[in-house]
């Protein structure tokens, strides 16, 4: 259960194990009071909490100035933290290693897509030996801080570099490996062996350069554009890549970060890879959100889905 204190989503929260009690303050109000969807109910139980009622209107006048000073200040702050948190993803990428005889090639290797046979791929990928799995750190948040008692295990990992549509470094994608490379950490939530920082929106991995070998930046230099492919997971577009190399292939590293990856210029339409084990109609209705966004951007958007296993990796291993 989130309640999230900063940034674009402050006063919003979200139940994780509910697909239903997620929303703004409001609708926290609601939950918590037992009001149900009553918003109106919320609306009147925050203004007799905040005393808005019975103040006059100069006491408004001068409590909503407040408030705008306020949101100002924070909004500074916040991005003042989201530029420092960029530049500690990119101190993370100085220090990574080249991915070719690595652990994270194994894997790759072992998930059916060898690396070295991928026409113009990108240096999206490399490498660290040890990373913590800040997942399972454990914190004491007493005080109103947060602060870290005991760390996460450390695995092997591979570091893929999540770019703006200026190709500015934004945030980093870590996928967590198993001591001998061949599958992902035996951490305590396997869903969760991959894990993104910090802010991802508006964000992707650029994967492969398709047939020209040239980047998104050459490509609109040259008054050129072509046809993408943009996927969930890493490993799905890359089995994508090797089947239809001359196209031009991204991941959003999540589900959700397909609504606002970027939408370059040298793309001119879209073939969007589903995955096959969505059991939630949020999550479907999220993908059908996604592809209509780029349909709005001008695009056509052609949804596929692979024709055995979860999606095109499981293909390409037969399962």
């Amino acid at each position: 259960f989130v309640v999230w204190i900063g940034g674009n989503a402050k006063g919003a929260f979200k139940d994780y194990a509910s697909d239903r009690d997620k929303g703004d303050v409001i609708d926290l109000i609601c939950l918590c009071k037992g009001l149900g969807d009553d918003r109106k109910a919320g609306l009147a139980w925050a203004e007799d909490w905040l005393g808005w009622k019975t103040m006059s209107q100069a006491e408004k006048a001068r409590y909503m100035k407040e408030v705008k000073k306020r949101a100002a200040t924070q909004k500074q702050e916040d991005e003042a933290q989201r530029l420092r948190m960029i530049k500690r993803a990119g101190q993370t990428w100085a220090r990574t290693l080249p991915i070719e005889g690595t652990l994270g090639e194994v894997y790759f290797a072992h998930r059916g897509i060898p690396l070295s046979e991928i026409p113009n791929r990108t240096d999206f990928c490399h490498f660290l030996p040890e990373v913590e799995y800040w997942f399972e750190a454990e914190y004491d948040y007493s005080h109103g801080k947060r602060r870290k008692v005991k760390p996460g295990p450390k695995f092997p990992a591979i570091i893929s570099r999540m770019d703006d549509i200026t190709g500015a470094l934004q945030a980093l994608h870590y996928t967590f490996l198993a001591h001998d490379g061949k599958g992902k950490a035996p951490v305590q939530d396997p869903t969760k062996a991959k894990l993104m920082f910090p802010q991802t929106s508006g964000a992707c991995i650029w994967l492969t350069n398709g047939h020209t070998g040239m980047n998104p930046a050459q490509m609109v230099a040259a008054g050129m554009a072509e046809p993408g492919v943009i996927g969930e997971g890493i490993e799905d577009g890359l089995s994508s890549a090797m089947a239809v190399p001359e196209v031009r292939h991204m991941a959003a590293g999540s589900l959700p970060n397909l609504l606002s990856f970027p939408l370059h210029p040298c793309i001119n339409s879209y073939v969007v890879l589903k995955d096959n084990d969505w059991g939630k109609p949020e999550a479907q209705d999220l993908f059908d959100k996604a592809t209509a966004r780029i349909s709005r951007h001008g695009c056509p958007a052609e949804a596929v889905s692979s024709s055995e296993g979860k999606d095109f990796n499981d293909l390409v291993r037969g399962e």
